[in-house]
């Protein structure tokens, strides 16, 4: 936000911190996303990375994708549980009524992202497998020969692409999690709710009027 010169700067220092912890994993997401999708690293000009090496390339980015959303999951686990199991105490008031119904059991958003985190963890385990077995079922990218000279080169396997695919719909419902519990924000303000800097006002108003 932007202040106006004798401006009074009022800030919660832990959610600064907070925001700038979560930009910086979800832009390290759309360089890795973007890396998986053309082969590109930051800083390096797509023009000075050869065919085989931009291959390489997108499939060691994979593991970045998979590290950044599991971040992305670390970073809001507390807050979302907290909020989730305070919903679920609500509902079920009375100890019976709670061992009926097991939190862990529940549909609730803290649930959902364990069972995110559990595919991301299945995903760490295929890229592993994958550089483990001689087999080339498993592998994201393989090497083949062409020509009289036997010149390799690589190539992206559908196992690849599908868990690029699947990767984008997991950051997705990730994403849609974390905004639902206002770990992060649509950018959207409703015109009946004040803005930061309305409250900010507001608070130094009474300050100064008490």
């Amino acid at each position: 936000m932007s202040y106006e010169p004798g401006d009074i700067k009022v800030f919660n220092p832990n959610k600064e911190i907070s925001t700038e912890i979560t930009l910086e994993i979800l832009i390290r997401h759309r360089d890795a996303l973007k890396q998986a999708r053309t082969g590109e690293l930051p800083n390096t000009p797509m023009d000075q990375i050869k065919d085989n090496d931009r291959k390489i390339n997108q499939a060691r980015a994979l593991n970045l994708i998979v590290a950044a959303q599991r971040e992305m999951i670390t970073i809001s686990r507390p807050i979302i549980s907290y909020t989730s199991k305070n919903k679920w105490k609500k509902k079920y008031k009375e100890e019976i009524e709670q061992e009926e119904h097991p939190f862990e059991k529940e549909d609730n958003d803290y649930n959902k992202l364990i069972n995110w985190l559990e595919f991301l963890r299945h995903c760490e385990n295929a890229i592993l497998q994958a550089d483990r077995t001689k087999s080339k079922e498993d592998d994201f990218m393989v090497t083949k020969t062409k020509g009289n000279n036997a010149e390799e080169f690589n190539e992206l396997t559908q196992n690849f692409y599908d868990m690029v695919d699947d990767l984008e719909s997991s950051y997705e419902q990730i994403y849609l999690i974390m905004l639902t519990n206002k770990i992060v924000s649509a950018g959207i303000e409703e015109d009946e709710e004040m803005t930061y800097k309305e409250k900010e006002a507001e608070a130094i108003r009474r300050v100064v009027e008490a």
